[in-house]
């Protein structure tokens, strides 16, 4: 094959692990993986063990499209998909997970069409945050954000449910800490339409270097007064319901925290911090609380507790601390440069390295709180 061929092989690769991702939860794609005995998963006891993508991959290069459409047919979701479907350049499918070998990027133009025609800039300006936020992000994310694009202030509450029938965003998350999402496989053309809008001309006020960094302060100040309430409510949540904390208090890490982030050392320093909280839980109480054997370290006993307590927990609570963890184990100056700590800035969304280390501090902060809003959900609920 010659290089154009290549990348339209690794493109459609690509999206055809992004379908499986779709339709296929950890637990039935780690029994798939195991029934084609494919050697990525022999390195696996449990499902929740597996990289979501990473296992669809493998999965993707390993069958050919009709093998693809004859498991689809075999497995069936049972719930359907999200996303409303999958809109792809080589693979469609509708809500019921019925699955063809054709395009949908001429619908999805449209669509972005429709929406620039009808709410122009400000629909730009939604779509384009979203695309900059990595396709994901909460709703008062998305309203910094959105301001960042368009250089005024816009609240998308009318137009959110308006794109949503488009289907080009969905909200996502849980009822509770919802936040909306650009299915991935659209995001392309999506972005092609975006850099064809010619935008209306608007006078826009040029913000100072001091005006930046104090809303990056208000906003790193605004992540961490929530983690400090989640922590706090968790505490109380906990000592009801099992007669212990959960978490030990470290003020000093939260202060470090707090702080901004423009470099490498500074991420050091900070990731340090957000591991530490990590780390301090109270063991002795949760060891009662969790039966069977685990390996050492405060995650793997907070994942032994869930398991035998909220056997539904869900799984990115686990996930993004040991994500978090990762990247401050996993380089220097903790110890040596690990690819894993590459594989770590990818789960967060970061796809480059050197990193944008403001950025990453950001997102890796972010997921903290959200396994913190999970956590206290689920223990709430029980």
């Amino acid at each position: 094959m010659n290089m154009n061929q290549n990348t339209v092989a690794d493109e459609k690769l690509k999206e055809k692990a992004l379908l499986i991702v779709r339709y296929f939860w950890l637990d039935k794609l780690f029994e798939i993986g195991k029934q084609l005995r494919l050697p990525y998963f022999d390195q696996f006891e449990n499902y929740w063990e597996i990289n979501h993508y990473q296992a669809a991959l493998e999965v993707a290069k390993s069958i050919t499209d009709d093998k693809l459409l004859e498991l689809f047919r075999k497995h069936p979701p049972k719930y359907g998909l999200t996303l409303g479907g999958f809109q792809g350049k080589y693979y469609t499918a509708d809500e019921k997970g019925n699955v063809n070998l054709e395009s949908s990027c001429e619908k999805v133009r449209k669509n972005v069409q429709v929406a620039l025609k009808k709410w122009g800039d400000r629909a730009y300006g939604l779509l384009q945050a979203l695309i900059n936020k990595g396709g994901r992000a909460s709703y008062f994310d998305l309203i910094y954000e959105i301001e960042n694009v368009l250089g005024y202030e816009y609240v998308p509450s009318y137009l959110l449910p308006r794109l949503q029938s488009l289907k080009l965003v969905f909200k996502t998350g849980s009822n509770k800490y919802p936040d909306w999402t650009m299915p991935p496989e659209i995001i392309p053309v999506v972005k092609e339409e975006l850099d064809k809008f010619r935008r209306p001309l608007r006078q826009i006020r040029k913000t100072s270097l001091t005006d930046k960094v104090l809303r990056i302060q208000q906003e790193i100040d605004a992540v961490v007064n929530e983690i400090v309430e989640k922590r706090r409510y968790i505490n109380q949540v906990f000592e009801h319901k099992f007669n212990t904390k959960l978490f030990k208090e470290n003020e000093k890490a939260i202060c470090d925290i707090r702080k901004l982030c423009s470099n490498e050392d500074e991420f050091n320093n900070r990731i340090m911090a957000l591991a530490l909280l990590i780390d301090q839980i109270e063991v002795d109480g949760l060891k009662r609380r969790a039966k069977g054997t685990y390996e050492a370290g405060s995650i793997n006993l907070l994942e032994a507790f869930l398991k035998e307590n909220f056997p539904k927990y869900n799984e990115r609570i686990i996930q993004n601390l040991r994500q978090i963890t990762t990247l401050r184990s996993k380089k220097y100056p903790i110890h040596s440069d690990d690819k894993k700590f590459i594989e770590a800035m990818n789960y967060f969304g970061i796809a480059t390295f050197p990193p944008d280390w403001e950025e990453l501090w950001e997102r890796a902060l972010r997921g903290y709180l959200e396994s913190l809003q999970m956590l206290l959900e689920i223990i709430e609920g029980s």
